[in-house]
């Protein structure tokens, strides 16, 4: 069965702002109620494209040749897993009895294989997320465990519709080049190296989780992990990733050997708000939170930035 409602976050995560499985979407500059199905959705948004020689020989150009071996072992391999079946229809269908089924089997594959794997990556994050909601973050100690969270927190970030886009229109202005039909392949690629690169300096990066205590609850939005040292222009020289992951809750991975920018002993209503406003300069369209009230602010702030 193809899996067409393709979400670019991840429902269970959105949960914590819900009340009665209903949350408050801020899009298009009005405030609704609804359920975590009908937001960060599209359909078919992960499907895969088939992809000719050139599209081939631009992934590995960009990304796997310059890799380091073992993220090249990585990217070789979910590349043969995600473009083969593809590639080998293509070339074989005048040898194929019954290519029909072949091409119903082979669409199958395209719509669910990158929403497959997105639900795999969240499946090995599930219980990092429940620690985390029970304030223990123990799990940054634990080797196996530390890169669970550093594939998803990386891949979450670069799977959105916002990155996406904006990725997409740079290339193409600058480079002249149009990765529409292989984003979502290299974007895994992508995070896998972050992700890689991140846990080899987990000791220098402190994991923190900032406790919300003031009135002012956290909000979150279609682009939920930012990098608080990017600017959304150019790209940043230092990684601080900031992740609200309930109204009291958020996550901080600080820069290399740098303390904290926040603590929970000292947090204040005004830095809470300077964080939403982060999560609003971030979105692509839609901002969440657990009452209409929270997302008033950002409703007269976007409308000051259209």
């Amino acid at each position: 069965m193809k899996k067409r409602r393709q979400h670019h976050v991840w429902q269970h995560y959105l949960r914590s702002w819900t009340v009665d499985d209903q949350l408050f979407c801020l899009r298009n500059g009005e405030i609704f109620a609804t359920g975590t199905n009908s937001v960060a959705v599209d359909r078919d948004f992960y499907k895969l494209h088939k992809l000719t020689a050139e599209d081939l020989a631009l992934i590995k150009m960009l990304v796997i040749e310059p890799a380091h071996p073992l993220a090249k072992q990585h990217h070789e391999h979910l590349l043969m897993q995600l473009a083969g079946p593809s590639r080998f229809v293509e070339q074989n269908r005048d040898r194929l009895p019954n290519i029909e089924q072949f091409d119903e089997l082979l669409d199958v594959h395209q719509t669910n294989a990158l929403e497959d794997y997105h639900a795999g990556i969240e499946n090995s994050f599930l219980p990092l997320l429940d620690d985390i909601l029970k304030r223990d973050l123990s799990f940054y100690e634990r080797d196996d465990d530390c890169i669970n969270f550093f594939h998803f927190i990386c891949t979450q970030q670069m799977r959105t519709k916002g990155v996406k886009a904006r990725s997409i229109e740079r290339v193409r202005t600058h480079d002249g080049k149009d990765l529409t039909r292989i984003w979502d392949i290299m974007t895994h690629m992508f995070a896998f190296n972050i992700g890689m690169s991140l846990f080899l300096e987990r000791k220098r990066r402190e994991l923190v989780l900032i406790h919300n205590s003031t009135d002012v609850p956290f909000i979150t939005g279609d682009q939920p992990i930012t990098n608080l040292r990017g600017d959304g222009i150019r790209p940043p020289d230092e990684v601080c990733f900031y992740y609200p992951v309930s109204p009291s809750l958020a996550l901080l991975l600080t820069e290399a050997d740098k303390e904290p920018a926040f603590s929970t002993e000292s947090l204040t209503s005004s830095q809470v708000a300077g964080l939403n406003r982060r999560m609003l300069r971030a979105c692509h369209s839609q901002l969440f939170g657990q009452t209409k009230a929270s997302l008033l602010p950002l409703k007269e702030l976007a409308a000051i930035q259209v």
